[in-house]
């Protein structure tokens, strides 16, 4: 059972992107070039930046729903089992289609900092009734990762149209996303987040107060996160740990912020209290060992 049990009401959130199989290889240091490196055997775990979020957002005793797309593969019961313990609830818009998940290979070193080979998801061609789903879900809160352009602009526009908070989680620049913004309440970017003529946390901010958007948060890993409402701008302390782990981390972020932005509390509250979540997961090697061992 997922830890981090509150009496509170139970929230419920739909998330909406990518799902990857990651395989995580644990090294002493990045290799050189050319070599063959004997490691121990890899870990599988399922990632994703709405995957994680969801998975998060359910231990803290939120109700998750991920929309996401996996299809039929041998892999395919990986997916199912790791969304069953962490008590996601998944809507596959690819379940019966043959197709290969997006994969990706983690490098981690001995300092916890990960290196990630991975490949962007085919376009989504399929049939989704967005008013019908959010008639299903109710969702209170709608998160996207960027990712499946032709179906997030869609949620968006309903989740606008319903009144339902959009929380986008800006990994990295997207060509698609100037049509995406518009219906964004929260952008929460990683440091990586570079529009075009962007190279500053000033300039980036700037560039998402042309789509109106009120709450602008940029992570910064270890370093304190940087916060834009629109009439100041607040810096969140980071926690420092003994860092054994960063993957997920970021991830675990976004959806600890969506739980704890349902919970009542202001937004500095709430990113406050995600730092404090997303620093505690890196204490564990994987995505997943943290949901056993953390009180």
């Amino acid at each position: 059972m997922a830890a981090f049990l509150f009496s509170s009401p139970m929230k419920q959130a739909l998330f909406f992107g990518l799902a990857t199989l990651d395989i995580q290889y644990y090294l002493e240091e990045f290799p050189k070039e050319n070599v063959k490196v004997k490691t121990t055997l890899p870990e599988f775990f399922v990632g994703g930046p709405a995957t994680n979020a969801a998975v998060a957002f359910a231990a803290l005793n939120g109700e998750a729903h991920l929309i996401t797309a996996i299809g039929q593969s041998p892999f395919h019961s990986i997916f199912k089992d790791d969304f069953l313990s962490a008590g996601v609830c998944c809507t596959d818009l690819l379940k019966d289609q043959l197709a290969q998940p997006v994969l990706a290979t983690v490098i981690t070193t001995t300092n916890g900092n990960r290196t990630i080979f991975t490949h962007n998801p085919k376009k989504l061609d399929v049939s989704l009734d967005e008013k019908k789903l959010f008639d299903r879900y109710c969702p209170e809160l709608l998160m996207l990762d960027g990712f499946y352009p032709e179906v997030a602009i869609k949620l968006a526009q309903e989740a606008r149209s319903r009144q339902v908070p959009v929380v986008f989680d800006g990994g990295s620049w997207k060509p698609h996303l100037p049509q995406l913004l518009p219906f964004v309440d929260y952008a929460v970017c990683s440091n990586d987040f570079s529009p075009p003529d962007c190279q500053t946390p000033e300039t980036v901010f700037a560039f998402l107060d042309r789509f109106s958007i009120t709450y602008k948060v940029i992570t910064r890993g270890g370093e304190q996160i940087i916060a834009q409402t629109s009439d100041q701008i607040d810096l969140i302390d980071v926690p420092k740990v003994q860092v054994v782990d960063t993957l997920g981390a970021g991830d675990f972020f976004h959806g600890a912020f969506c739980y704890y932005l349902l919970t009542k509390n202001t937004f500095a509250e709430a990113l406050d209290k995600s730092a404090v979540f997303a620093s505690k997961t890196c204490l564990f090697k994987g995505t997943r060992q943290w949901m056993n061992k953390l009180k």
